[in-house]
C-alpha cells in the first residue's frame, strides 16, 4: 500500500511540475480551439468573439440578486491604465486578420458584426477628437442627437444631471488619454518598437482614495504620463477660445466662428476640473471633482 502511495504522490509531483513549467500546452489544443484564446492579450474579449464567429449564442443574465461581487479602479492612473490595456487589445483585434468587416462580417450577422466593430476602432475617436472638419453642422447634429440619448439613458436608469454631466468629463478625459496612448501602443508594438506587455492594474482598496472616490473626486496622483496630451488639449483650446472670441469681437463674423468658438468653449467646461488642476497650489494635489 505504501508503494502505491508512493507512487501517486511521485505522479502528482510530476504533473504538479510540468503545469508549474508552463509546457503542459504544449502540442494541444489549448489557446487554440479550447479555452480562452492566446492571439490576444485581451483574451477574454477575443475568445467571446471568436466564439460568436463560431456560431455560438450568448444570453444576458441579470439577475435581482447579484451573482458576484467585483472589485474596479478607484483612482485616475488605474483607470486609465486599464482603459488603455483594453482599447490596445481592441485595436489590435481590429486590425488583425480577426477584424469583424471581413472575418466577423463572414461568420456572423452584419448588425453583430457591426457591433464588434463599433467597439474595436472606439480607441480611433481620440485621432477625431484631435482632428477638425468643415462638415461641422452634420457632425453637429449627429453629436447633440447622440447626447440627448445619452442624457435620456442616465436618467431612465434612475440617474441625474450631475452623472450625465460626470460622464461626459470622463469620456473626454479617457478619449485624450487612454486611447490615444492604446493607439500608439498597437502602433509601436505592429512595427516591433515596443514588445507586447500585460499590464496589470491595482485592485487593492486604499481608504484614503475610497474616501475620494465615493466624493466623486478623482486625483491625477501618479498619472503624470496621461496627463501631458489633456494638459495640451487644455492650453490649446484655451488659446483658440480667446482667439476665437477677439475675432469675432474685431470682425464680426459670428457665423464664421460659431462653430470654433463653441467646440473649444464646451472643451473648456467640460475640462475646467483639469484647467483648475493646472493652476499651482500650496501642498494641493490635481483632482476632478
Amino acid at each position: 500500500m505504501e508503494i502505491q502511495i508512493d507512487r501517486f504522490t511521485t505522479a502528482i509531483l510530476e504533473e504538479a511540475k510540468k503545469l508549474a513549467s508552463c509546457s503542459s500546452e504544449d502540442n494541444t489544443n489549448w489557446g487554440k480551439q479550447i479555452g480562452y484564446s492566446y492571439d490576444s492579450l485581451l483574451e477574454s474579449s477575443f475568445t467571446g468573439y471568436l466564439l460568436h464567429a463560431r456560431g455560438w449564442k450568448s444570453v444576458y443574465l441579470y439577475p435581482n440578486r447579484p451573482s458576484f461581487l467585483g472589485c474596479t479602479t478607484i483612482d485616475m492612473k488605474d483607470a486609465m491604465v486599464q482603459l488603455m490595456k483594453w482599447s490596445s487589445g481592441l485595436l489590435q483585434i481590429g486590425l488583425s486578420r480577426f477584424n469583424p468587416l471581413v472575418y466577423g462580417a463572414s461568420r456572423m450577422p452584419i448588425l453583430q458584426s457591426m457591433c464588434y466593430a463599433y467597439f474595436m476602432y472606439f480607441p480611433l475617436l481620440s485621432i477625431a477628437f484631435l482632428a477638425s472638419s468643415p462638415w461641422f453642422k452634420v457632425f453637429a447634429i449627429v453629436y447633440m442627437s447622440s447626447q440627448l440619448e445619452h442624457l435620456y439613458i442616465v436618467l431612465s436608469n434612475d440617474g441625474s444631471l450631475v452623472t450625465w454631466w460626470n460622464e461626459q468629463r470622463i469620456y473626454l478625459i479617457r478619449c485624450i488619454s487612454a486611447l490615444l496612448f492604446g493607439c500608439v501602443n498597437v502602433v509601436m508594438v505592429s512595427h516591433g518598437v515596443a514588445k507586447a506587455n500585460f499590464r496589470l492594474t491595482n485592485k487593492v482598496v486604499d481608504k484614503k482614495k475610497l474616501e475620494k472616490y465615493k466624493k466623486g473626486t478623482f486625483d491625477f496622483e501618479g498619472a503624470e504620463m496621461f496627463m501631458i496630451p489633456l494638459t495640451i488639449m487644455v492650453v490649446l483650446n484655451a488659446l483658440c477660445f480667446v482667439g476665437g472670441i477677439t475675432r469675432v469681437i474685431r470682425n464680426g463674423n459670428v457665423g464664421e466662428m460659431f462653430g470654433q468658438v463653441f467646440v473649444s468653449w464646451t472643451t473648456l467646461i467640460l475640462s475646467y476640473p483639469i484647467l483648475k488642476g493646472l493652476v499651482p497650489k500650496p501642498k494641493s494635489k490635481m483632482a476632478i471633482n
